[in-house]
């Protein structure tokens, strides 16, 4: 017979502090019933024991952080699986992409658990590029720009939803400042909403009925032209980038004033202060 094993999942896959995280238990190959037993590497007592397959921390903090497991016991035999439940705290860093490059970026290792029918992106960026270049790319294999925030210009922003997309044209200033830009989606209306440091410019409309798909390459910094690569140096962002976070609801003006501040109201899919990232290339996470 074949050996029992286990895993353990978070929901959401990237944790956000003085938020709701549940850990689950899934057994593969025993379809009987199960009874879970879990611990915490350290604690003297079980955490919980029972036919749940699901730990429950209703506002996550750091004395939750540690090393999770979960026994399993049914029919055909018992399984065990352990999870580190960790943070990336990088609120007061940011990534510095140095130069130009055909390869550098950083890849955001969460992904939305399934098809997203309304979503808000935002971050901080700072660059002196008069080139195009790409900030955040969301690529899907049906389609190279399901989500992407993409500069074509320093006046100007595109937002891609499903390899079409709305332009919002910004005022210039004399010298090269920080932008912290958030763009907001919903599928029911079509309706795109941009803020520019904190203000609202006009909304537009955009793939009104659209579903994003779930399973996607996520990159900062370049622009993919097909899932997970076909990079153009020339399409390539040069400066930092800080500060970013995908939501599965579109905020509202007072919890984009909140991200500005690395404070957010609602459990983004992944978020700044716990980032599951890998840099790829030439790219620096500084203070």
């Amino acid at each position: 017979a074949e050996r029992l094993t286990a895993r353990i999942q978070a929901k959401p896959p990237a944790p956000t502090l003085y938020h709701r995280l549940q850990l689950s238990c899934e057994v593969l190959g025993d379809p009987g019933r199960q009874e879970f037993l879990w611990d915490k590497e350290g604690s003297h007592k079980p955490l919980q024991r029972g036919p749940s397959s699901v730990l429950h921390f209703h506002s996550f903090n750091k004395s939750h952080l540690g090393t999770y497991s979960c026994t399993a016991t049914g029919p055909q035999g018992t399984a065990v699986a352990t999870y580190n439940l960790q943070i990336n705290d990088l609120v007061h860093k940011v990534f510095v992409f140095p130069q130009e490059t055909k390869d550098s970026h950083v890849l955001l290792r969460a992904q939305p658990g399934q098809p997203l029918q309304t979503l808000t992106l935002c971050l901080r960026s700072y660059s002196d590029l008069a080139r195009p270049h790409g900030l955040f790319s969301y690529a899907t294999r049906a389609q190279a720009n399901e989500v992407l925030l993409f500069k074509p210009k320093p006046s100007a922003y595109e937002f891609h939803i499903g390899g079409k997309f709305v332009i919002f044209t910004i005022p210039l200033g004399a010298a090269p400042s920080q932008q912290h830009v958030c763009a907001s989606w919903e599928s029911a209306t079509g309706i795109v909403q941009f803020w520019l440091d904190g203000r609202a410019w006009p909304r537009k409309g955009l793939q009104k009925g659209y579903r994003v798909g779930a399973e996607a390459a996520i990159v900062l910094g370049q622009d993919q032209d097909s899932f997970g690569g076909s990079f153009d140096a020339k399409q390539s962002f040069v400066g930092e980038i800080s500060s970013v976070y995908l939501w599965d609801v579109v905020l509202s003006a007072s919890a984009v004033k909140a991200a500005m501040e690395d404070t957010p109201y609602e459990a983004p899919i992944f978020g700044w202060r716990n980032f599951p990232y890998r840099a790829v290339g030439e790219v620096y996470l500084k203070p």
